[in-house]
């Protein structure tokens, strides 16, 4: 996503001032003079390993996994016995570095200045030899090289300078870096570095596929091979590899007498055998070799390596199975983790989430169905846009926040991600199918509409065709683009005419009769045909405009969409010849065009693949491009068959899920949207829809996300067939985030969480503040004007809130702003008591229990000297009691 000259200027020197700060606050002359406290420590922000993974974050994030990445590092608790792991009392180090923490530092201390030093002399080939964590090496060489004349990009994935170099596995770091500082030319070091990870998020793809082929690259059978694979076979496998461990399957390579064989199963660090092996892979010159072994003990399952043998292990429960049987609470094992010099924690792999700025990616497994629920102000509706696009695109890599917008609006816009939300009045009608009225001609018409849950069980339906011929590319400008309808196939005869279009290569059109319209080239000469032949025109007879549109309008080369009622289209053609009629002993449809039938699908698809609308029930007409998307069209039909039946991701967004009446809008389908009963899985249903008739079941490639604020209801009162059917995830307030930020020596952290644990204990946890009201006047670096955010904060967001949960009673929320522990000056409602006999004499005769009546008042957020205009009032908030 490229910036605008005035963004990109500033974004560039922002950068630049951060890399001049760290060399001002860590100059390389002075790296000879540091300490073990000042390199790693806990809870300073001053170290130089937090400079390094957090400050500079922006300049290149190594931010992910332990703190062993660095060396040696403090903890914060009791050290976990690990293989290649030491601990003392206070620290814990690697102990291929040393036996002690005084030995560790002291090799790593040498490593940062031979690193900071051949970084600045350009000496890449020193840095690539020194034996340290490959990413965070190469992000302190960044640092510290010459910026006049930079000899590397901050980019530290060796499979993501692969894929921007086109390198493979054994091209080292600074042949690649060396390549892309040529093609950085006379452009900003920092720009550059911008448009190669743009670059790289457009490849996230690709550069997930090379990361897991370089964990097989010590192979030598495997490398021979990668080169000789089909692009389906390399795609399948690492499709494979990957959802093996993300069910948390460990990947482990040995070696055997007929060759190298790749194995997922469970096998510990230092074990000689394997505890069980689900599979295995044996890489050959043409093909890779499938055998799965778990629950075969007579005899394994062999296969080659293909999209099927991938399509079948995922619906297949057997991993799921596996897993459980052999559970772990560690992160399952890649192959480097079991050789004696590696890195065991920190693969390349935990760095995908760190780049350029911080490059977010998603390669955990979304539920199915989740629901992301919490107090008012937590960000559920913020991380929405973070889970669709996860569980659309497991592999997309984002650097900030307009990136993901970038690419959740692209998915919305191709019908991949859809959303809807819930209220008391929404129904089955709306959500799945209803009849809707219509007038046409003066007349009311009953169709039947789908609802946004059909629409999106419908486009995730995976894309089959029958019949493909797409010998060349298709440019469809000079093209017109007609839709037409051969026959009702909801009938027996509709079903007729379209296998007989299919079987013979053309289009029928059943008006006209058995009139000859060959040579009628004009409206006119057509006309006069239906008069010699008997017929009584009507103004605007639609007998002589569809046949005058076949016969006239129609031109070979252009592209004709064949529908299936109003809502769906079947099949695409080109036409290939000039009109004639079909002069045989046939009863019916004998206006014919030859075309070629480019694709065929097994199910019709969902009209808003191609169209912005509803198709019409005219047979046929031409198709104007505020209809017809032609860069859809374009995309469809210049796919191959493989890309056309990939399967992709689809996700449907319910907000405020806890709203509707599940019943009244799920009905029967609230079923079929379990795990185990999606079409494909052992115990699939499918049902049968009211209106329609249309057989239905949902596929295992739809997502379904939702919302809930537990302010509107609490999570005991959810409707139990949600409870079963979805995963709950809790979003709750997170102080934390503030990172004790103060703001004219207010700290949000501490005023968010003090507010929150008064809430908590006068009504309760489901009622917090959520972080995300705070969070305006944490992003803002204007003191004053981040105070000025805060009153707002309160005033429209905080206090209304507090009135709402607490039905004004404005002595509970005086508790919760801690004014009953404040002197009168800061308190934001204050406490006033009148007694009776002053307000209405002694005499009153009011039965009342007590003599006073108390009142409560919120002070005026006007005013010169107003409360809320006092930094003090706030930091009393939580200093008080």
């Amino acid at each position: 996503m490229a910036l605008d000259q005035p963004l990109q200027k500033s974004f560039v020197n922002k950068h630049q001032q951060l890399w001049n700060d760290f060399l001002r606050r860590w100059p390389r002359e002075n790296l000879n003079q540091l300490t073990l406290e000042q390199y790693v420590s806990v809870n300073d922000q001053d170290t130089f390993t937090y400079w390094l993974e957090t400050k500079t974050r922006e300049l290149g994030s190594i931010q992910g996994n332990t703190s062993a990445k660095f060396g040696i590092y403090k903890r914060n608790g009791d050290g976990k016995e690990q293989s290649g792991i030491g601990h003392g009392d206070v620290y814990t180090w690697r102990t291929r570095y040393g036996n002690n923490e005084s030995e560790v530092f002291n090799y790593v201390k040498s490593v940062l200045i031979q690193i900071s030093q051949a970084a600045y002399e350009g000496n890449l080939a020193e840095i690539d030899k020194i034996n340290f964590a490959p990413l965070i090496k190469w992000k302190i060489a960044f640092l510290y090289q010459n910026q006049d004349s930079p000899v590397l990009i901050n980019t530290f994935s060796k499979s993501m300078l692969e894929v921007l170099t086109s390198s493979n596995s054994k091209t080292s770091s600074p042949c690649m870096y060396q390549q892309l500082i040529a093609e950085k030319g006379e452009l900003n070091l920092l720009q550059f570095g911008a448009e190669c990870w743009n670059k790289a998020a457009q490849k996230s793809k690709d550069i997930h596929q090379q990361s897991i082929l370089d964990k097989f690259s010590h192979i030598d059978a495997f490398n021979r091979g990668v080169e000789q694979w089909s692009s389906e076979t390399v795609t399948t496998f690492c499709d494979l590899i990957q959802n093996a461990y993300d069910n948390k399957l460990d990947v482990f390579t040995t070696a055997m007498d007929t060759g190298a064989m790749i194995r997922i199963g469970r096998k510990e660090l230092g074990a000689f055998r394997a505890e069980e092996v689900f599979a295995t892979f044996e890489p050959i010159l043409h093909k890779i070799n499938y055998e799965l072994r778990y629950q075969h003990r007579d005899g394994y399952e062999c296969s080659t390596v293909t999209n099927e043998l991938y399509l079948h292990t995922r619906k297949s429960k057997k991993l799921a199975e596996f897993s459980q049987q052999y559970p772990i609470t560690r992160k399952p094992f890649w192959p480097e983790s079991y050789f004696d010099d590696s890195d065991a924690d920190i693969t390349d792999d935990d760095y995908e989430v760190a780049e350029q700025g911080e490059i977010y990616t998603m390669t955990q497994l979304s539920p199915l169905n989740q629901i992301l629920y919490g107090p008012p102000g937590t960000g559920k509706t913020f991380h929405t846009m973070d889970a669709a696009v996860k569980a659309a695109e497991p592999y997309f890599k984002w650097a900030n926040r307009d990136q993901l917008k970038a690419e959740y609006e692209r998915l919305v816009k191709e019908k991949r991600v859809r959303f809807v939300t819930f209220h008391q009045s929404y129904g089955y009608e709306e959500f799945v199918e209803g009849v809707k009225a219509e007038t046409v001609d003066g007349e009311i018409n009953y169709k039947i509409e789908s609802g946004v849950f059909k629409k999106a069980v419908e486009s995730a339906r995976a894309k089959r065709v029958s019949q493909l011929d797409l010998s060349s590319h298709y440019d469809l400008s000079k093209r017109k683009i007609w839709k037409m309808s051969l026959g009702n196939t909801q009938t027996d005869e509709g079903e007729m005419v379209f296998n007989e279009c299919i079987e013979n290569n053309y289009l029928l059109l059943g008006y006209g009769g058995n009139i000859n319209f060959e040579g009628c080239n004009s409206t006119s000469k057509i006309k006069e045909k239906f008069i010699e032949a008997g017929y009584q025109l009507k103004p605007q007879d639609y007998n002589v405009t569809s046949v005058n549109t076949l016969v006239n309008k129609m031109s070979v080369g252009d592209i004709v969409i064949i529908s299936d009622g109003n809502h769906k289209f079947k099949a695409i053609a080109e036409i290939t010849s000039n009109y004639s009629f079909i002069d045989d002993d046939r009863d019916w449809y004998f206006q014919k065009r030859d075309v070629k039938w480019l694709m065929i699908f097994d199910e019709a698809r969902p009209v808003d693949e191609l169209f912005s609308s509803s198709l019409s029930q005219m047979t046929l007409y031409n198709l104007k491009d505020s209809v017809i998307s032609r860069e859809k069209l374009s995309h469809l039909l210049n796919e191959s068959k493989q890309e056309l039946e990939e399967i992709k991701n689809y996700v449907l967004v319910i907000d405020e899920i806890n709203r509707g009446n599940i019943s009244k809008i799920f009905g029967e389908l609230i079923t079929l949207i379990e795990p185990s009963k999606r079409k494909g899985a052992e115990e699939a249903l499918e049902v049968t829809l009211p209106y329609s008739g249309d057989v239905f079941s949902v596929p295992d490639n739809l997502y379904i996300i939702g919302t809930m604020n537990t302010a509107d209801r609490s999570l005991a009162l959810m409707d139990t067939a949600l409870r079963r059917r979805f995963d709950f995830v809790e979003m709750m307030p997170k102080p934390e985030l503030f990172e004790n930020r103060k703001i004219k020596n207010i700290d949000l952290t501490q005023l968010l969480t003090i507010l929150n644990k008064r809430i908590e204990v006068l009504y309760d946890r489901e009622h917090t503040l959520g972080h995300a009201f705070l969070f305006p006047v944490y992003n803002e670096q204007d003191e004053d004007n981040a105070f000025g955010l805060l009153k707002a904060a309160f005033k429209n967001k905080i206090i209304p809130l507090l009135e709402e949960y607490f039905f004004d009673d404005w002595n509970k929320i005086r508790l919760v702003l801690g004014d009953n522990q404040k002197e009168e000056a800061l308190c934001f409602v204050t406490k006033q008591e009148d007694s009776y006999e002053s307000l209405f004499g002694a005499d009153h005769g009011l039965n009342t229990y007590e003599d006073t009546k108390v009142t409560f008042q919120l002070a005026s957020f006007c005013g010169d000297d107003s409360v809320w205009d006092q930094p003090e009032a706030y930091i009393a908030i939580y200093t008080k009691g």
